[in-house]
């Protein structure tokens, strides 16, 4: 992960001061931005997120390890393919089809849980190995009113993405949502206030397929866009 002059002082300072965790510059430079290079707001982040890693057993993560039931991927469907036009690499989130109500009522939630931060780690490492923060594309499209306004479902996803926020800062590099309904504010307006100025920085909300196609043709290669959203060739 590339740092900057500027970012270097900032840096060396906050090394020594949680050397004991024995961490490398590219997981330190990102809790560093993530709190705008307050660095004792940024130990506390920091050691926050490797007691919580420590408790989730994921430094050992393994997705051989972490099995989960075969219907989870099938109602809460995502994939990680294809990279920029920089090498970042891209994961897809098919939001608008999942169905998180019915999991939520229905599954346990603690195992709920480590899926999502079982995708969140292999986010993590697609961007280790490109070296590069992702692109997050979610896709709204089949988003209904009686899944969007489902209060415990919000709740939810509001703890994860809380969770994403505080242990996994800065591993984005944009988040696309594409074919966002009207009842998608709802649900936006809920989240949006545990998103840090980085983060909502970094949000680009498409309404119509005509608008993300052509973003997404400046942005990614057409053969790093999923099948199921590539856009009519002219």
């Amino acid at each position: 992960m590339h740092i900057t002059e500027d970012e270097v002082s900032s840096l060396q300072k906050f090394k020594k001061i949680v050397s004991d965790l024995n961490l490398d510059d590219g997981v330190l430079i990102r809790f560093l931005r993530a709190r705008d290079y307050n660095i004792d707001i940024a130990e506390q982040m920091l050691r926050y997120a490797v007691q919580w890693r420590k408790e989730m057993d994921l430094d050992n993560y393994s997705l051989k390890r972490w099995n989960f039931p075969t219907h989870f991927y099938s109602a809460l469907k995502y994939r990680y393919f294809g990279r920029d036009y920089e090498g970042a690499p891209i994961s897809w989130l098919f939001i608008g089809t999942w169905a998180l109500k019915q999991m939520v009522e229905n599954e346990d939630l603690e195992q709920l849980r480590r899926y999502f931060y079982s995708v969140m780690e292999q986010g993590l490492q697609q961007t280790i190995i490109c070296d590069s923060p992702g692109n997050v594309v979610v896709d709204m499209e089949g988003l209904s009113y009686t899944q969007a306004t489902h209060m415990p479902s919000l709740k939810f996803f509001y703890m994860i993405f809380q969770t994403f926020e505080h242990c996994y800062p800065e591993t984005m590099k944009s988040i696309l949502i594409i074919n966002a309904p009207w009842i998608f504010s709802f649900c936006f307006n809920f989240v949006k206030g545990i998103m840090v100025q980085r983060t909502l920085a970094k949000v680009k909300i498409f309404r119509s397929k005509e608008d993300w196609h052509a973003d997404f043709l400046k942005r990614f290669p057409r053969e790093s866009i999923v099948p199921e959203l590539q856009p009519p060739k002219n």
